[in-house]
């Protein structure tokens, strides 16, 4: 045991007060004391010599770091380098001087920067389609390019959280930002900045207001007179122009009324005044009310809430957005793949859906349904007008002449315009009260008389109301093609005039027109030229396009009306556009191999709720188009299966030629991936199992591998087997094989060619190899089934799964046997009768050759074994018997038991 502490040493050990012992005289005696002196000045002298070496081995190790320790290294940033190259047109201002940039763009009128980072893979994108961009409109438009990322610079100073890069700019002469969010190629930039350089259209007569609404999605029109102050009419400029970065394509118009005459004749009372007028309506913003003020937040924000079309042009920013998600409500969608060249001023295919949209939507039988279908026809002579349209030609032919020195009385000679009726400043004002939609309609009604009893496209054509000859604007504004000639005859009369002697002087302040560049003539060369630079421009990516032409006036009489079609049913098609030379993989997707369409235009139908898509068979043209509407509300279309898909690249697809595969080696097992056409052809192939794996998307590894080993066990019992899979994301199935959940695998037995007789692997449950053995053995007749059970318990590898597997065979013999005895006992036919006791006798000769079977006979060389398999082929023979006999036999019974 341990020894314990009684209570005195307790006492000695925590009590503050010295207890003196028995031996106190000898303990403070003189030697003893000497002794423990002694030994206390040693225990201290070591102590301080230990601490002293401690200090010092410390001391040392501290100066041996300071002096071997290096300072931390900082790695020094990059130094800049150009990002665009020396001879470009963008000035690159690649070291981030914002400062001097801002100056320079401050100092011109149309500026278009980049913001970029040198190390963003979008921005080393973006810089390829940003210098394509500056090299068409570098005279107009002045492109610069700011290093906004460089350590220390003034950009990087300023901006230091941008989320993303490359940031793109358009500055005016004022100074105002436009952010563009538009698509990153060339020609959606050009066509932003010729939006941005001309961001309002001036309304002189009700004339102009009739053709923009003719052109354009929606026209959003000001009244703002410039007699007191010039500020109503800058708001509704930059209203214009900060629009543009939610409208990068100008499917809103803006437009722009000054003269207060005109503004009264069109029914305005106030001003100032906005009207947003629609293909089917007219919003108006009233400023007397308090809470819309004329400021631009407020303008610009109720002209985008109120904006719709008949048609959505979709257009993907290949990130992550939900362009179709408003579309995807249960209503089935029309779209239309076809070529939208931004650069093109007019989109013929895009404007014949438009009209059909529109036709579709139109309802009710009042007077706005009156205007919509005056305003269909507008836009079809407008169409049709610039379908005639040859601009290369023009661009070929078109003269470009040095000005001539004209007589001083040409100099002096008063210009007058014929398309203005009104000055920009008004003079007079009317009390005359006429609404615009009244004043439209009858403009309108006026054409539309001329349209109603033509049948042939050219007579429309001809209409003298489009027949005008300006050239104060560009060509392509107008339609110069169809006045060419009239042109070119005028301008021929002109060069006759007398020129002007070199000897005879006069005074002017004039400038020579060889020495002016903003003189008359100068500029409309230069329109002209910039025009057709711009064309060229926009047909490296594609020429225009058309819709096929209605022939003969029979076709045209026999064109399907799909007037007011949207609400007859309980359904209606949404109408969208997509570009299809920069989203092809969207109508490849669908099963539409775009690029090998006409034109590269296609239309497909998508019903969400059916999971149906009907595709246009016929060329695109005002019939075919109206005629599949038409057909598909009232379910006359038959349902478009996809049959091929292109593959995609970077993508984790199982591809297919879509042809079955012959196997060489029939030990070799190969998954076969199928398409449209060759699944049917392999679900009625007869003669061999088939596993079909249907899977939305590529099968993943543990389906594609059971799927495999299954097959092997399968091939390895004397079964054909042939496994294949399918992806239900690009290749659609028929009606009865539409599946709700991935991955569905079928079995379609080897001894029947009917579809109906396959049978589907459980939904929810672990796709393995042994439950597909287990399923084609529940599709395969009794005998073939008993044959493969064998096969599989002589390869199975354990002694207690043969076993186990010989009891199983032994109970299914035993449950035929039950069963066809109770055939036998119900019977009274006497060859029914019969045969199945034909039937009994050799099953129960099987049976008794299993129950002596042994797991070593599994190996196919005893006797036992072939005879039993003798014995199976045997009763094969007698097996087939007319169970139509059985059933009427068994009817008849019932019949008679139940009387």
């Amino acid at each position: 045991m341990f020894p314990t502490a009684d209570a005195e040493d307790i006492i000695q050990v925590t009590s503050l007060k010295k207890i003196p012992g028995v031996t106190s005289d000898v303990q403070n005696s003189a030697e003893n004391t000497q002794i423990v002196k002694q030994q206390n000045n040693r225990e201290l002298t070591l102590n301080m010599l230990v601490k002293e070496m401690v200090f010092c081995i410390a001391l040392a190790l501290t100066t041996y770091g300071a002096l071997h320790n290096s300072p931390t290294k900082i790695s020094n940033h990059p130094q800049a380098v150009r990002f665009f190259d020396y001879g470009s047109v963008v000035t690159d201002w690649y070291r981030g001087q914002l400062g001097n940039a801002l100056s320079v763009i401050n100092s011109v009128d149309v500026s278009f920067v980049m913001y970029y980072a040198p190390w963003d893979a979008e921005s080393q994108y973006v810089r390829g389609e940003f210098e394509k961009a500056a090299s068409v409109l570098s005279d107009r438009v002045h492109f610069s390019a700011i290093n906004c990322w460089n350590p220390g610079s003034e950009c990087r100073l300023q901006h230091n959280k941008i989320p993303s890069w490359p940031i793109l700019m358009a500055y005016t002469v004022t100074s105002r930002g436009v952010l563009y969010k538009g698509p990153r190629d060339a020609h959606s930039m050009v066509k932003f900045l010729k939006l941005i350089m001309y961001p309002l259209e001036r309304v002189s007569s009700t004339e102009d207001l009739v053709n923009l609404l003719s052109m354009c999605e929606a026209v959003a029109v000001a009244y703002t007179p410039l007699k007191d102050t010039s500020k109503y009419y800058n708001i509704w400029y930059y209203v214009a122009l900060k629009a543009r970065e939610y409208d990068t394509i100008g499917e809103i118009c803006f437009a722009t009324v000054t003269s207060q005459d005109l503004a009264v004749e069109l029914g305005v009372e106030s001003v100032p005044n906005a009207r947003l007028m629609l293909w089917n309506d007219t919003k108006e913003y009233i400023t007397d009310d308090r809470m819309q003020p004329w400021n631009e937040s407020a303008l610009l924000k109720w002209v985008l809430e109120n904006f719709t079309q008949p048609v959505a042009r979709i257009i993907p920013m290949w990130k992550k957005a939900f362009s179709f998600e408003k579309y995807a409500d249960g209503n089935p969608i029309l779209m239309l793949f076809t070529p939208l060249n931004p650069l093109y001023q007019q989109l013929p295919s895009y404007d014949l859906l438009r009209e059909v949209a529109m036709e579709y939507y139109n309802c009710n039988k009042t007077e706005t349904s009156q205007w919509i279908s005056e305003l269909i026809k507008l836009q079809q002579v407008q169409r049709l007008l610039y379908q005639q349209k040859d601009f290369k030609k023009y661009c070929q032919e078109y003269k470009f002449r040095k000005p001539l020195m004209r007589s001083n009385k040409y100099y002096k000679k008063e210009v007058i315009s014929q398309n203005n009726k009104y000055p920009w400043n008004n003079v007079t004002q009317k009390n005359q009260k006429t609404g615009t939609f009244a004043s439209l309609l009858k403009k309108s009604l006026d054409i539309s008389r001329s349209i109603k009893n033509m049948d042939d496209e050219s007579e429309m054509i001809s209409l003298s109301v489009f027949n005008q000859c300006d050239t104060t604007v560009m060509p392509a504004e107008k339609n110069f093609n169809d006045i060419y000639e009239k042109c070119e005859k005028l301008e021929d009369n002109f060069s006759h005039e007398e020129e002007v002697d070199n000897d005879i002087s006069f005074e002017t302040s004039m400038l020579p027109f060889e020495d002016d560049p903003l003189s008359p003539e100068n500029l409309v060369q230069d329109n002209v030229k910039h025009f057709c630079k711009v064309f060229k421009f926009a047909n490296e990516i594609g020429q225009p396009v058309a819709p096929a032409k209605v022939r003969g006036s029979s076709e045209r009489r026999n064109i399907t009306h799909v007037e007011g079609l949207a609400c007859e049913k309980n359904f209606t098609l949404h109408i969208l556009a997509v570009d299809s030379v920069r989203n092809h993989h969207f109508p490849e997707f669908l099963g539409v191999d775009i690029r090998k369409m006409k034109d590269m235009t296609a239309v497909v139908i998508l019903d969400s709720k059916l999971e149906t898509q009907y595709v246009l068979s016929e060329e695109y043209s005002a019939k075919s188009l109206r005629d599949f509407i038409y057909n598909f509300t009232h379910k006359n279309l038959k349902r478009s299966l996809r049959k091929h898909v292109e593959d995609a690249s970077h993508t984790h697809y199982f591809g297919s030629d879509g042809n079955s595969p012959s196997a060489s080696n029939d030990s070799i097992v190969d998954i076969v991936d199928l398409t449209t056409q060759t699944f049917r052809k392999i679900v009625r192939t007869s003669g061999m199992v088939r596993l079909v794996c249907v899977c939305g998307g590529g099968c993943g590894a543990a389906t594609s591998r059971a799927l495999l080993e299954a097959a092997r066990m399968l091939a390895a019992c004397g079964l054909p087997v042939l496994p294949a899979r399918l992806d239900a994301l690009r290749h659609d199935l028929p009606w009865q094989y539409t599946v709700h959940h991935y991955p569905t695998i079928f079995v379609f037995p080897a001894d029947t060619v009917h579809e109906a007789d396959s049978r589907a692997y459980p939904s929810g449950a672990r796709v393995t190899s042994s439950g597909l053995v287990a399923l084609v053995l529940r599709s395969l007749g009794p005998l073939q089934h008993l044959r493969v059970r064998l096969a599989l318990c002589a390869n199975a590898k354990m002694i207690v799964e043969k076993k186990t597997c010989l009891k199983d065979i032994r109970e299914h013999v035993t449950t035929f046997i039950a069963r066809n005895l109770k055939y036998w006992r119900r019977t009274t036919h006497k060859e029914l009768k019969a045969a199945f006791l034909k039937r009994l006798q050799y099953l129960h000769e099987v049976s008794l050759k299993l129950s002596v079977l042994h797991t070593s006979d599994l190996n196919g060389k005893s006797d036992i074994h072939k005879s039993l398999l003798d014995t199976i082929s045997v009763l094969a023979k007698s097996w087939d018997i007319d169970l139509s006999l059985l059933r009427k036999n068994i009817t008849s019974i019932s019949n008679g038991t139940t009387s």
